[in-house]
């Protein structure tokens, strides 16, 4: 059995490997009561997801999880609280994802010149209609034989300092923050290692109105946790957590697999009303 609150998930709609209904009854299965399903540039999940949480006993939360690309490296930013049929929010985000998919093309094309020739159709194909990512090119390179292992695709042929790689083009890690709150959700910090110098980058995402930072995450040490409990403390954040769990390859923790605080639902719906910080004018 697993804790009661998983708030980051992946299904077939992005990057995961299940569909958005049996996420939730695995989850639910492990005893998990509140999940949000965090799928990539998407909300498209949710109605699937919610349809099987009333049936299993498990609270939904809509959220994505948004891709960014700036200096600071690897930063995602986690929205919680999101409303599915925000039409303004779907058109931001189906920019999103046209850009992923761009940029599989061409990252597709790159391996072929490089003598890594996997067919575009079969990307397609292993992405089941989810936005794509490296995760369905990584499965294709491992079905193709062209690695050893799905998790060793991004370890050499397209990890960002390979000849395949291609970057995002897509919002910074600030517009991120500020699509979240834009369109009332509630933004956090995921996986917060990923990315550089964050006692730079936590404060600019505070003041553009981040509301949480995952200090919960099954990859972080217990010095890793300590750190993030400590950026949260100074910049006023709900610590979070979640699995992160995707159902393929090693990335992720089982769901339920990682503590969350019972009080940190409740602390992010607190954060829905967002105000931003006074800027004091010239004296």
């Amino acid at each position: 059995m697993g804790y009661t609150i998983d708030l980051h998930t992946h299904s077939l709609r992005s990057d995961g490997a299940q569909p958005a209904a049996e996420v939730v009854r695995s989850a639910a299965a492990r005893g998990v009561c509140v999940l949000a399903l965090a799928d990539h540039d998407t909300l498209a999940g949710i109605a699937e997801a919610s349809e099987a949480g009333g049936a299993a006993g498990v609270r939904i939360i809509a959220a994505t999880e948004l891709n960014t690309e700036s200096a600071w490296g690897d930063v995602h930013v986690l929205g919680y609280f999101l409303d599915p049929a925000d039409a303004a929010l779907e058109e931001r985000l189906r920019w999103l994802r046209e850009n992923r998919g761009r940029r599989i093309e061409l990252m597709v094309e790159n391996l072929r010149r490089l003598g890594y020739p996997v067919p575009l159709e079969r990307v397609v194909a292993i992405a089941q209609g989810g936005s794509l990512g490296r995760p369905h090119l990584a499965q294709a390179l491992f079905e193709a034989g062209h690695v050893r292992s799905y998790d060793a695709a991004f370890e050499t042929l397209i990890a960002k300092d390979a000849p395949g790689y291609v970057a995002r083009v897509g919002l910074t890690p600030v517009e991120a923050v500020r699509l979240v709150r834009e369109h009332g959700g509630v933004p956090s910090l995921a996986h917060p290692f990923t990315a550089r110098d964050l006692d730079a980058l936590v404060p600019e995402l505070a003041a553009s109105g981040l509301a949480g930072i995952e200090c919960y995450y099954g990859e972080h040490t217990p010095a890793m946790t300590a750190a993030c409990l400590a950026l949260a403390r100074r910049f006023d954040l709900v610590p979070t957590g979640g699995s992160d769990h995707h159902g393929r390859g090693e990335h992720g923790a089982p769901l339920g697999g990682v503590f969350v605080p019972p009080e940190t639902i409740g602390a992010l719906e607190a954060r829905r009303a967002y105000h931003p910080p006074q800027v004091a004018g010239p004296r």
